[in-house]
């Protein structure tokens, strides 16, 4: 389980879930290039608001950005590496082999989901939605 916070964005005003390196990658990145506006107020510095882990995290309500549900779930993904990304990846079923094994495991096997207190309300309504 990895350990992610609450970073505040301060172009768009919103606070994001995410890994420290994911943060520090935002902070230096241009939200606006052409009026030399970043998603943060000073370049490479990011403000966290409180830590959690990946565990803490499992089985909350989010919504998605362009999603077609209005509401998923934080969902477990043995395959994450902390080390090479964000640790917390939108779920992409339909196209993304690790995402649509592990959503039919969840599915499909009860004690596997109980394990990481995933009930069936939050992964039986959802069908794999084709993006490509």
């Amino acid at each position: 389980t990895g350990e992610y916070g609450a970073y505040y964005v301060d172009a768009t005003d919103e606070v994001f879930i995410m890994s420290a390196r994911s943060a520090r990658g935002l902070s230096c990145q241009a939200y606006d290039a052409a009026n030399d506006v970043y998603f943060t107020k000073e370049f490479g510095k990011i403000e966290c608001l409180e830590t959690f882990t990946g565990d803490e995290l499992l089985g909350l309500p989010l919504k998605a950005p362009n999603a077609t549900y209005e509401k998923v779930y934080t969902l477990p993904l043995l395959t994450i590496s902390m080390g090479k990304g964000t640790g917390v990846v939108t779920s992409v079923p339909s196209d993304a082999p690790d995402d649509y094994v592990a959503l039919k495991a969840l599915k499909d096997k009860p004690d596997f989901a109980a394990k990481y207190d995933i009930t069936p309300d939050m992964v039986e309504p959802f069908d794999v939605v084709p993006i490509i």
